[in-house]
């Protein structure tokens, strides 16, 4: 289902006029088809574990603050359905349960009716272990460079880690288009907590590693967006006009925390902020 040119880009307008405000008027008055229904999969990318009260019920640390929740009010969608949980692994979404703290969750799929219309998915960062990875780059002290960039042994693990990723993202974005053939199926990339500099503590690396750590997820960002091409989706570049928002940014000017947040949300995540910018390109895509 694809929406008049006008009536998208009022959409957009009405996301970019609520950056400081969730939910606001802005987001109030936008005009769409009231036939838009809704599912949200993934991880907690999609999750925003602690970002308000709601991610402190159940086990997926599910914020109402996160992006599918300002997408799903953005589009006034006819009904919305969020089932991400922080954890998720592709075989969380459409072959396994995935157990929380508080018990075990049902496949992500199951919650997918065949009638839906709109599906996001953001997955694929606990699949390659993107945070143990990096962490061969952290060091111990202002100043230090730990060179993971030179590390042979670093770097074959990220080539491994990503090359097993694209199939596993493919058979899952298969079985979403599968059970639910009819929807617009948007598959969310990563990137944005690190930028082209260090931040003792907060990004502990030099600049040299930072920038190797952020080419890991441009390389990551093609091998989902080529999984979604082969399939049918579509992706959703967020790292684009994220640029000056890295964790290494101000406090004010942060879409992402670092190793230390100093927001409500989880470490080496994104800000109530980066949440809404990420929704922003959801729904610019749509």
């Amino acid at each position: 289902m694809r929406m008049r040119s006008g009536v998208r880009a009022a959409i957009v307008a009405a996301v970019a006029a609520v950056s400081m405000v969730w939910p606001g008027s802005a987001m109030s008055d936008t005009v769409v088809d009231p036939g838009v229904r809704y599912v949200a999969l993934g991880d907690s990318r999609a999750a925003g574990p602690y970002l308000d009260a709601a991610a402190m019920i159940g086990g997926c640390a599910r914020s109402d603050a996160g992006y599918p929740s300002v997408v799903a009010h953005a589009l006034r969608a006819a009904s919305f359905t969020n089932v991400s949980c922080a954890g998720a692994r592709t075989d969380n979404v459409t072959r396994i349960p995935q157990d929380t703290k508080t018990g075990q969750v049902p496949r992500q799929i199951d919650l997918l009716a065949p009638d839906t219309t709109l599906v996001t998915l953001s997955i694929g960062g606990n699949d390659v272990g993107w945070r143990d990875l990096v962490s061969a780059c952290f060091t111990d002290f202002p100043g230090g460079d730990a060179q993971c960039r030179n590390n042979p042994e670093t770097g074959a693990r990220a080539t491994a880690a990503l090359d097993s990723l694209a199939p596993k993202v493919r058979a899952t974005l298969t079985k979403i288009k599968q059970k639910a053939p009819g929807a617009r199926v948007l598959l969310v990339g990563h990137g944005g907590v690190v930028g082209d500099r260090g931040c003792w503590p907060n990004i502990p690396t030099s600049d040299a590693d930072a920038s190797w750590i952020k080419g890991f997820f441009t390389r990551m960002n093609g091998v989902l967006a080529g999984a979604a091409a082969s399939t049918g989706a579509e992706f959703v570049d967020v790292a684009s006009g994220a640029v000056g928002h890295d964790a290494c940014a101000f406090p004010d000017q942060r879409w992402f925390e670092g190793q230390q947040s100093l927001s409500l949300a989880a470490p080496m995540h994104p800000t109530a902020a980066g949440m809404r910018h990420m929704a922003s390109r959801v729904v610019a895509a749509w």
